[in-house]
């Protein structure tokens, strides 16, 4: 008999299998187009583990613009991130550049104003596998414009974990 494959409830029947992980935050702002920069804050100094995401192998990333906000001017570009991970807990790949291979996930960022008054998110581009060995977060800023700073609310990038049942 075929079994189905379900979304876990999670806690209080939200969807998510563990709480909102806060992969960047301050980190985000003021930005540069074409500049990266690499987890510091949040989690243990910018690190990761799968304790931090539930145990979790899926989720959705979100990225709020903050307060100060702006206006992406490249089409079809957005904020591109990637997953630096480590085998031993000690090297982890190079984090003074985009990593050679393609990224991990993508957000894709609208040509209208984002932020400020404006109070959405924009959404990763599908699921996103996240890494069962440690890891920190590297994001470069493809959308044409300087990221916000400055405003009351900090710009942030969060994880979303999920989790199918059967």
């Amino acid at each position: 008999m075929p079994t189905d494959f379900l979304w876990a409830a999670g806690s209080g029947n939200n969807g998510l299998i563990g709480s909102l992980v806060s992969l960047m935050t301050t980190e985000l702002e003021s930005l540069t187009n074409g500049s990266v920069i690499v987890s510091s804050v949040n989690g243990s100094s910018g690190v990761f583990t799968n304790s931090n995401t539930s145990q979790s192998i899926l989720g959705e990333i979100y990225y709020f613009a903050g307060n100060a906000g702006c206006t992406p001017t490249t089409a079809g570009g957005g904020l591109a991130g990637w997953f630096l991970t480590t085998p031993d807990s000690t090297a982890y790949e190079i984090a003074t550049s985009a990593p050679a291979r393609g990224p991990d996930f993508l957000i894709p960022l609208p040509l209208i104003a984002i932020g400020g008054a404006v109070t959405t998110v924009q959404k990763s581009w599908g699921l996103v596998r996240i890494p069962a060995l440690p890891f920190k977060v590297l994001i470069q800023n493809n959308s044409g414009v300087t990221l916000g700073a400055g405003g009351t609310t900090a710009p942030y990038l969060k994880f979303a974990p999920t989790a199918v049942q059967y």
